[in-house]
């Protein structure tokens, strides 16, 4: 057998740090599951933080130099610090399965800026039917961060990171990772880059909460177990002046 066989859901919630490592080769993933598209919007405005398709694919953490197929399995995003403050966020995933069955189809995300867990998730879908494509909403109960802490995630670029496990019952089947970037607005614009992306999709249904129930398409996952500091003093300091404008930065 090999290690990541082994792994089970309460190993990777016990994890105190991010892993250097995949804990599981792609070949794990024997249900055939592919993901098509991944929507981030802020839950209270429904208006659109970022959008990721095989129309418009993400920024991918490529060495073509030195690639390897672990790279197809890194995304680096880039926000405005706005998204960090946000109450709540949703996010809506569709995703293919292939010829087998899927009966439980878990989702673990651990969130962390450099070693420390300032956030962590866990969404169950459920069942799966052979050959389906599904929809898979989940509202993120966004802890609130510590202004010192939120600031030095503005200022170190990528070093606040996040995995994400998936699971078919106790078995990983999927693992991914990816780093963000945080943007500082321009304090002097009356809206947020954000309110601009996407806009003939601001329209969104009403998500409706399901904790611990089974997960249908189009239904929405609470955030479980989150994990976050306090409230502080809001700093001042900026990343080497970097602004986030509407006028250049939003799709």
């Amino acid at each position: 057998m090999d290690r990541y066989e082994s792994l089970t859901p309460d190993d990777i919630l016990d994890l105190k740090g991010p892993t250097q490592e995949f804990l599981c080769p792609l070949s794990a993933n024997t249900y055939g599951i592919e993901f098509l598209s991944f929507i981030i919007q802020d839950y209270v405005s429904k208006k659109h933080i970022f959008e990721v398709s095989r129309d418009r694919p993400p920024q991918m953490d490529l060495d073509l130099a030195n690639f390897d197929e672990n790279s197809l399995r890194k995304i680096k995003y880039s926000f405005s610090e706005d998204v960090l403050r946000l109450p709540s966020i949703k996010t809506e995933l569709i995703f293919s399965v292939g010829e087998k069955q899927v009966p439980n189809f878990r989702m673990i995300e651990r969130h962390y800026f450099r070693n420390q867990l300032i956030k962590s998730y866990d969404f169950n879908f459920g069942f799966c039917i052979p050959g389906s494509t599904n929809t898979w909403g989940a509202v993120y109960d966004v802890p609130p961060l510590d202004e010192g802490l939120v600031q030095q995630m503005i200022d170190n670029p990528h070093e606040t990171t996040s995995d994400s496990f998936y699971f078919v019952g106790d078995k990983l089947i999927m693992h991914n990772k990816a780093s963000y970037k945080y943007i500082l607005e321009d304090r002097a614009q009356e809206k947020r880059s954000y309110d601009y992306l996407n806009p003939d999709k601001m329209s969104a249904k009403d998500a409706k909460g399901a904790k611990g129930s089974k997960f249908q398409p189009d239904d929405v996952a609470e955030e479980k177990g989150a994990k976050g500091e306090g409230g502080g003093s809001k700093a001042a300091s900026k990343l080497d002046d970097e602004v986030w404008s509407k006028e250049s930065d939003y799709y």
